[in-house]
């Protein structure tokens, strides 16, 4: 089927009609309102994207509780290394990246803990 102007403008007098009494008693009129589309969108968008984003933001959150002195982790930049100490209300974090070569992070860069 092929669509072109005549049968678009034909296909929206037809919706206008239909949509100009709309049934009280009809339970789908509801969703195809705009009103009803931006709520149905936005919970479309709560399950797809926010949701498993605070997921794995819990997750990321009790992974850097968890981390102790000697833990291998990786920064959000690619650093890898052992944590060595931890300060100022374990908001920053000490890293040993090689043999006497220690660097400091905050501890939001920390993306990943290394196990072994």
């Amino acid at each position: 089927m092929q669509f072109d102007l005549n049968s678009f403008l034909l296909l929206a007098q037809a919706s206008d009609a239909g949509a100009a009494a709309p049934s009280a008693g009809n339970p789908l009129s509801l969703l195809t309102s705009p009103y009803g589309m931006i709520a149905v969108m936005f919970v479309i968008m709560y399950f797809l994207v926010i949701r498993p984003q605070r997921n794995e933001e819990k997750k990321r959150k009790t992974m850097i509780e968890s981390l102790q002195k000697g833990d291998t982790v990786v920064t959000s930049s690619g650093i890898h290394g052992k944590v060595v100490e931890f300060k100022e209300n374990n908001e920053v974090v000490v890293l040993a990246i090689a043999k006497d070569t220690n660097v400091t992070f905050n501890t939001s860069t920390i993306v990943k803990k290394k196990e072994g």
